[in-house]
């Protein structure tokens, strides 16, 4: 669709200077064309606006100098052209309908207003709300909840009893419900634990592709609203993610963690069983959380990347840290002594 950038300042409750024009889309500052709407959040890109072919920018006004496109003045320029581009490519409202391949059980409750695509299946006492979408092959277990609008893509697959909140968004390949990890030793074998939780996802939650979130194994696994999961994570059972907390991709949470609200992991964050991360907590990418975090802030483990010839001296060394801190915790008490005397 395309709208007047006049408009579109209306629509983003911002300033908007320069010329009028019609905006067709959004673009890459450098891969604009005319009808592109821009933005610019860091200053080492002011240079290209010299040359881009973009119709209109979106930046804060103390980059505007010298500028001679129209543009959208905002304090937070990303945000706003996030707004815009999701206002010029709206998403398509469910309106209902079920593909004859669909299998739905008699006694599932499918609003008239969703859609059911090809293959999908929605088993015994299923309930699917307004507006949401069920793509092709996904699987609606038993007495599974989905919330107003919210759109499942192809091949997802919600275990019994799960419950999904509305406007959530769920990629392919996402395995919700299924049983935690819970084994006991058995003298030579191990016994496995009933798996008797839920899974319960709150509402505006978007989850990435093949990521997946076990079920309980008593209490519920529960995610908040707001929470955004990225691709190939795995949330173990028990676990509690508070609201509006970012978790980046390949993360691992074991079992039984609470984590708190508006926490942001970074890529391959591991986090051990049976611990609490407190509210507003950042955690750097790579990181192992060995402990319970009771103060927000942001955190790191690991060591920086270096040649791999020191990076193997410098492992040596790390073994002998503990031998190292023992002498000289002893030459200082040694050297107390001498000055004492």
């Amino acid at each position: 669709m395309a709208i007047k950038l006049s408009e579109l300042a209306k629509k983003l409750d911002c300033l908007f200077q320069g010329e009028d024009c019609l905006i067709n889309n959004v673009a890459d500052i450098n891969h604009a064309e005319n009808g592109d709407l821009v933005f610019i959040s860091n200053l080492k890109y002011r240079r290209f606006l010299s040359s881009t072919l973009a119709s209109a920018v979106v930046s804060q006004a103390d980059w505007l100098e010298g500028c001679t496109l129209p543009a959208l003045i905002a304090d937070n320029p990303r945000l706003t052209f996030a707004k815009a581009a999701a206002l010029l490519n709206p998403v398509t409202a469910s309106n209902g309908g079920i593909h004859p391949s669909a299998v739905i059980a008699e006694n599932a409750s499918v609003d008239d207003t969703a859609t059911i695509d090809a293959n999908a299946v929605v088993k015994s006492g299923a309930s699917i709300a307004a507006h949401s979408y069920i793509g092709a092959g996904t699987v609606i277990g038993e007495n599974v909840n989905i919330g107003k609008n919210s759109y499942l893509n192809a091949n997802v697959t919600i275990y019994a009893d799960c419950e999904i909140g509305s406007n959530c968004i769920i990629h392919s390949a996402v395995v919700i419900g299924a049983d935690g990890f819970g084994f006991v030793k058995d003298q030579d074998a191990y016994f496995k634990v009933p798996q008797l939780g839920r899974v319960r996802i709150g509402d505006d939650v978007e989850i990435g592709a093949s990521t997946t979130i076990d079920r309980g194994a008593l209490l519920d696994t529960v995610i908040g609203n707001g929470v955004k999961l990225d691709n190939q994570i795995q949330i173990g059972h028990n676990v509690e993610i508070g609201d509006h907390t970012v978790i980046s991709a390949c993360s691992c949470v074991a079992g039984t963690v609470k984590i708190g609200k508006f926490c942001l992991f970074g890529g391959s964050v591991g986090v051990r069983d049976n611990i609490e991360i407190c509210d507003n907590v950042i955690i750097t990418g790579r990181t192992l959380v060995s402990h319970s975090i009771t103060k927000p802030g942001s955190y790191s483990s690991s060591t920086p990347m270096d040649e791999t010839t020191n990076w193997r001296k410098n492992a040596a060394r790390f073994r002998k840290l503990d031998e190292m801190a023992r002498r000289l915790s002893k030459l200082e008490k040694n050297d107390s002594a001498d000055s004492d005397s």
